[in-house]
Order: C-alpha cells, then structure tokens, then sequence
C-alpha cells in the first residue's frame, strides 16, 4: 500500500532539512493523532543523526497503546537542491509490531522563489490488515503535511525573508561575473579552500570553482543560492570535473559553519550593513583564514554619493581605516586601496570607486 502527499514550504530547503530530521518537530507534526513517547533514561537528541536506532512507544490520541517504534534515518543528498531521507525503521512490538514492511521516504526540492516543495511517501504492508490501516494512514499523512507547512513557517533567519523579497520578480540580481578585484588577486593564487561570504546568485563561486577552488558560498537568501545551483549545473572545472561548491542559506552574523583557520581566501564583496553587523561579519572573516591565508574585502566609496552616484546610506559604507581597525596587529600585510571601473546606471556609463582591504594572516 502507498499514501504519498505533498505540501509546499515556505522555508528555504536548508531550514526544512534541519526540520526533518528535528526530534520536537517530528512529534510535533503527528500529534494528536498519533503521540510518541521517549523511553526512561533514553531522551531523544536535539537531531536525529542519520544511519542511528532511536526508540519511541507509540499511542493512538495519546491513550492507546500500539507498541515501541524504532526510528532509523538514512540520508540521500543529490545535490543542495534535491535532498531525502528516509525512515526505515519499523515497529518491533504490539500492533506495530504486525507490520511486514515499512518504508517512509521523505523528500525535498529548492524552490525559484526561495521556498521548499515536500514529497512525503509511505510504502506498508501490514497482510490482510493492510485495508483497514489505510483510511487511518491516509487522514494522518495529509495532517503531517499540513502540520509541516505550519510549523516551518519563519524558521528561515529574518534576512533570508528580507532578500529573498528582493529577488522576487527579477531573473537576475546581478550579473553573474566575476568581481574584478577578485579576479585579480586570487587568479594566481594556489587554489585551496575559498568561503564567498554573500555570494548572491553565485558569480564569485562558479569563478572560483572554475579555477579549482574549494568553496563554501553563504548566502542569506535562498533565491539566490538556488539561481547559483543551477547555473554551477552548466560549468565545469579546470579539469574538467564538476565544481566542488558547498551551498549553503547562511546569516553572515552567525557563527560561520568553517573550522576557524582553514580558509585560504575569504572573500566578502559589497557587504553593506550596519556599523555592529558589519563588525560581527567581519570578525567571522578573520578567524575563518588559515594562516598564509587572503581576506579579501571590497566595498563601495562612500566618497561617491558626494557625486549623485547612488550608493547605500553612510552608515552602511566603511572607511579604509575602519577596515584596518578590524584586521589583528599580528597578521603579516594589511594594506588598502581605492580602485576605480566602469559602472552603467540609468543608461549612462559612469566611473565608479571601490574601497578594497587585501589582508594576509
């Protein structure tokens, strides 16, 4: 017997990942029809962790008993955008304990707008009772997905809301290129482990993953980190191989998900935020880089609003002594620059100015 049901997300893939394999809200989404009760002295983890036994007694409506349950999750991750897990435990006493097969396989595919779409499968077979399990099974898988989409609603950081709004209704944000100054300082580098901290719909990345680079790409929005997923599906490396780009919807103002000291290069460019968030992000970037390492900062001129460039407001520009402010008196250069390029707005080509802080650990 199959019951198959299907809800779209709200939430960014990542968080619905997280959702998945989340303990309180796997209870949450089948009460109250069906509860789940942690066994004496084996609470459940704050995550399942895949390919692991877990044990749980299992009533109907809280009351009746229909014997323990072992959860066992096996993850399957196609790629950032097309990710499942399914549950191959089964039950192992009293009515659940009848089951002959039992095959839950929950999946997940990246929306274009940010969202999430939720296939949730179940294969059982339970011998001549497997008719009358139907009705029950069918009414508490369509209450899972509904309990689903309820649940994940603003489990995405409040600037994962904020820029996907931005991408809405454009098919590009920006322009898939490389960032010059990028290019120019880490083309002749030896290629190792880059993070692009705010990589947008994935320019920088593709780049540097053309060129060999590892690269961890952050991105609040999930827009954005989809568009750079599919595009990074039409490149290939230097050699030939597919790019080696690790996704991920990230809030820069978080703890960064990098060892501290293993990144070659990091590379933030355009990052405009407030004072206190930009001194968080910043301090991020610099435990991120390994030793021998590049922080590589780019930012627009303040200097050009004077002009009627139109440019964030002041307090979202940095200075270049700012800048140096934040790097420790340890690392071995720190240097700064002003460069200028070519910038077309309203349909006119302007020459535009860029503050640029190029740092070794």
């Amino acid at each position: 017997m199959k019951i198959s049901t299907h809800a779209t997300l709200s939430c960014s893939i990542d968080s619905a990942w997280d959702a998945l394999h989340n303990p309180a809200i796997f209870k949450a989404v089948s009460a109250p029809f069906t509860v789940f009760v942690e066994s004496p002295g084996l609470p459940l983890p704050n995550r399942f962790a895949p390919n692991t036994d877990y044990s749980v007694s299992v009533k109907a409506g809280g009351i009746v008993p229909l014997g323990d349950q072992t959860i066992h999750l096996v993850d399957d991750v196609t790629d950032w955008s097309t990710r499942s897990v399914t549950d191959s435990g089964h039950g192992t006493s009293g009515a659940l304990g009848a089951l002959r097969d039992w095959n839950h396989r929950m999946s997940l595919i990246a929306r274009p707008d940010g969202g999430t779409d939720f296939h949730d499968t179940l294969h059982v077979h339970a011998g001549a009772l497997t008719p009358l399990l139907w009705l029950g099974l069918r009414v508490m898988w369509s209450w899972r997905a509904l309990r689903l989409r309820r649940v994940t609603q603003g489990l995405d950081p409040a600037a994962t809301a904020a820029w996907n709004q931005r991408y809405f209704g454009k098919s590009a944000m920006w322009s898939g290129k490389v960032n010059p100054v990028l290019e120019d300082v880490l083309s002749s580098r030896i290629a190792g482990l880059a993070i692009d901290a705010g990589a947008g719909e994935g320019g920088d990345a593709l780049w540097l993953a053309e060129q060999g680079w590892r690269v961890i790409a952050l991105e609040a929005s999930s827009v954005g980190i989809y568009r750079g997923v599919k595009e990074a599906d039409t490149h290939t490396s230097t050699s030939g191989g597919a790019l080696d780009i690790d996704w991920r919807v990230w809030d820069l103002q978080k703890a960064w998900p990098v060892e501290p000291g293993s990144a070659d290069a990091v590379s933030l460019q355009f990052i405009h935020t407030d004072p206190t968030a930009r001194q968080r992000i910043w301090a991020h970037a610099v435990d991120a880089v390994a030793p021998g390492g590049t922080l590589l900062i780019v930012g627009h001129d303040p200097k050009d609003a004077e002009a009627g460039i139109p440019r964030p407001p002041a307090d979202m520009c940095f200075t270049e002594d700012e800048l140096c402010e934040a790097i420790p008196s340890h690392w071995s250069t720190v240097s700064t620059r002003v460069v200028s390029r070519e910038q077309t707005i309203g349909g006119s080509a302007v020459q535009v100015h860029d503050i640029v802080l190029e740092a070794t650990r």
